[in-house]
């Protein structure tokens, strides 16, 4: 499924569908208050309060704290929704809340993710607690991995790295465990979907669709039942339609391209309305790279994309972007920001519902398909130096 809300991980933010616990079986429209202390907030600096929606972030409204730091927003929601608070894009505070909720925050303007506390939302309350503990899980994946970097010249490097790879698995298993505790102590509330879409690691799925199909249909029916009208829950719905089609054709129609076949051609508009294909790269090694501008992964990786596409569009590379964004004048301004201009881009903005999602048996992004001077897929999802190392690697032996 797609990152939907955004979640912050240190400085790293991971943009994900996030829904906490509200135990209320119905709900009617109501407004609800945001109130607060941000310590260390610039004069003139402006917080923004935006609701979370499908691919989107829409802004609600803004204000000035004081000189105290100060700061109050009244608005309405008729359900369960998610809001953001922040004063810049690389730090926020996501809440969940419910008609008629009274919220406090205290928090530093430089720790937005990290408030010193929320009191009066519920949901809010699990999200924090959730994160809590999926930081703590990140943090010991990476002492893992430090650990296996730091064995680099030892001769027991093998042996060491089968330990750490059972260690991680428990870390991963105990994670897992723990959310699917949480998901069914709410079974009545939004925090299910918030875990079906959540990650351990980036690339890591909390619970993948295609092993957890049952999961994923229970959920569906009990929120479309409780919440018809919310935005999420219907992206949750259309989703899980696609889920039990796929599912019951053997997902054969719609996987996802494997090494070794050729990758399908992909025929969509660039930004300034012209048919763009796939294919008129043939002969160059090509990155097939499906993000969006909402997608901070996405946007992480970039920087990595420039410096690539510098260091061996000479030799035969080159990337083949494909947004999922829905709104023209996002993509476009991502595309700047980015410095992305040096490179093909296409788009039908339609952002689950593109045709692509289906032909390439999309499930999340970022995703990526690295295919040779003859369209053949040779890699899947590589980032990073693994993705230098595979370039390397191939344009030397083409």
């Amino acid at each position: 499924m797609f990152y939907v809300i955004p979640y912050n991980m240190g400085k790293k933010v991971i943009l994900m569908l996030f829904c906490a616990s509200v135990l209320i079986s119905g709900c009617t429209r109501g407004s609800f208050s945001i109130s607060g202390t941000i310590d260390g907030a610039g004069d003139g600096e402006y917080l923004l309060l935006k609701k979370v929606k499908p691919g989107i972030l829409e802004p609600v409204d803004s204000v000035v704290p004081g000189k105290d730091g100060r700061f109050s927003f009244r608005s309405e929601t008729g359900w369960p929704a998610f809001f953001m608070l922040s004063m810049d894009d690389d730090d926020f505070l996501t809440m969940l809340i419910a008609p008629g909720e009274k919220i406090e925050v205290k928090a530093a303007r430089n720790s937005m993710a990290r408030p010193s506390s929320v009191t009066g939302s519920e949901g809010t309350s699990v999200i924090l607690g959730f994160r809590k503990d999926q930081d703590e899980v990140v943090a010991g994946l990476k002492k893992l991995t430090d650990t296996y970097n730091d064995s680099i010249d030892s001769p027991r490097r093998p042996l060491l790295m089968d330990s750490l790879d059972r260690r991680a698995a428990d870390i991963v298993a105990g994670f897992r465990a723990r959310a699917l505790t949480l998901l069914n102590e709410n079974r009545s509330s939004m925090i299910p979907v918030y875990l079906l879409n959540q990650h351990v690691v980036p690339g890591l799925e909390l619970f993948e669709p295609a092993k957890n199909p049952e999961l994923f249909y229970s959920v569906d029916s009990t929120l479309y039942a409780l919440y018809p009208e919310s935005d999420l829950v219907l992206d949750l719905h259309s989703f899980v339609a696609g889920l039990r089609k796929s599912v019951s054709v053997g997902r054969q129609a719609g996987e996802p391209p494997v090494p070794g076949e050729l990758l399908p051609d992909i025929v969509l508009p660039d930004p300034d309305g012209d048919t763009l294909s796939l294919s008129s790269l043939r002969g160059r090694v090509v990155l097939v790279d499906f993000w969006a501008a909402w997608c901070p992964p996405c946007r992480e990786e970039n920087p990595n994309l420039v410096r690539l596409y510098d260091m061996y569009h000479w030799k035969g590379f080159d990337i083949f972007q494909v947004s999922l964004d829905l709104r023209k004048e996002d993509w476009l301004e991502a595309i700047r920001n980015d410095r992305l201009g040096r490179w093909k881009h296409v788009s039908d903005l339609r952002y689950r519902d593109s045709e692509v999602v289906k032909q390439f048996g999309l499930t999340e992004i970022p995703a990526s398909f690295l295919i040779d001077r003859e369209g053949r897929v040779t890699a899947v999802n590589l980032r990073g130096d693994d993705l230098q190392k595979k370039l390397e690697e191939l344009l030397a032996a083409q």
